[in-house]
């Protein structure tokens, strides 16, 4: 019982204030790649502490895992994972609970998924059919001949991604600009921004609704944005991405549509704040140690709550009565 109350309880820790400390934490904008893995991490470990507490929760088959991998005896594991509360049904209970859950999630990833794929395909085909090729210094870019200054990019893998600019960038922009707009979006292919932004729309969808995570979707789109910037400033400098974030947010959007991430997302104003106030501070080694640490301790402690009792019973399947006393 204690163990399925730690895990339920720390689920509800990582959904409601795990979320709101990643909101409101200051050092998120300053290190968006960081506060990226650190929602991620958040999201996995929130998942696998209601997931582990439905199969403990199922003891029957807890239980015999537990005995075959620990060489434990039945007798000792039941103790040990609260058989005193068995409840007539609960198992199959929460083993249904369990599947319909998992059965609903992946069929919600499973539209959100195909939708985003068919979106995709609708733009690539716009920016194939009305688009050119043959932009001087960037390969693989394609000229839309639109007047509003845009630039987006569409995932696809190796031959099937695209970065698209406006004839109205082109005319908007400077040289540096344009090539730290195209850099901006060269890096959200890079670090598979499309697909991290699609798994937290599904869990913000799923359990946003009831207080759990409801700041991830929104935090993913934002951090992604502020991260594919810094890879550009890498490159060209963040006056000149700040420059053309702002040049392409006074005027009129161009055409771009869902399933494509444009270089005048989400927040852009403080985005351009963050880019002229300054070099952001490097993330030193101790610095990224220890988020690697925090990240794999958050994604470990579901398995440590739940294998905890199992190490105190193991290699007692040899013993007798006295084992009891």
């Amino acid at each position: 019982m204690i163990v399925i109350m730690a895990l339920l309880m720390y689920a509800a820790v990582l959904g409601v204030l795990g979320d709101r400390l990643l909101v409101r934490t200051p050092w998120a904008a300053r290190h968006p790649r960081a506060a990226l893995r650190a929602w991620h991490s958040c999201a996995v470990a929130f998942f696998a502490s209601i997931a582990v507490a439905l199969v403990v929760i199922a003891h029957d088959l807890w239980e015999h895992a537990v005995v075959w991998l620990f060489h434990a005896g039945k007798p000792q594991v039941h103790v040990a994972y609260g058989g005193v509360w068995h409840v007539e049904g609960i198992a199959d209970a929460a083993l249904l609970l369990l599947l319909l859950a998992s059965a609903t999630m992946g069929a919600l990833a499973a539209r959100r998924l195909v939708a985003a794929r068919r979106e995709e395909a609708r733009v690539r085909l716009l920016a194939d059919a009305l688009g050119s090729d043959g932009l001087d210094g960037h390969d693989g870019v394609r000229v839309l001949e639109h007047d509003a200054p845009t630039a987006f990019c569409i995932p696809g893998g190796r031959h099937g991604s695209r970065i698209v600019v406006s004839r109205g960038a082109l005319g908007t922009l400077t040289g540096n600009e344009l090539a730290a707009a195209i850099a901006h979006e060269r890096g959200h292919l890079h670090l598979g921004h499309h697909r991290k932004i699609l798994l937290a729309d599904v869990v913000t969808a799923a359990f946003g609704w009831c207080g759990m995570l409801r700041g991830y979707a929104h935090q993913v789109r934002r951090l992604s944005e502020m991260a594919a910037d810094d890879h550009a400033a890498r490159e060209h400098g963040r006056r000149a991405v700040a420059t053309a974030l702002l040049r392409m947010c006074t005027v009129a959007p161009g055409p771009v549509g869902p399933g494509a991430l444009a270089m005048a997302g989400p927040d852009p104003a403080e985005r351009i704040r963050r880019l002229i106030a300054g070099k952001a501070a490097p993330a030193g080694r101790l610095r990224r140690a220890a988020v690697a640490c925090a990240t794999a301790a958050l994604i470990a402690l579901p398995a440590a709550f739940a294998l905890g009792p199992a190490l105190l019973v193991a290699d007692t399947a040899h013993c007798t009565g006295h084992c009891h006393e």
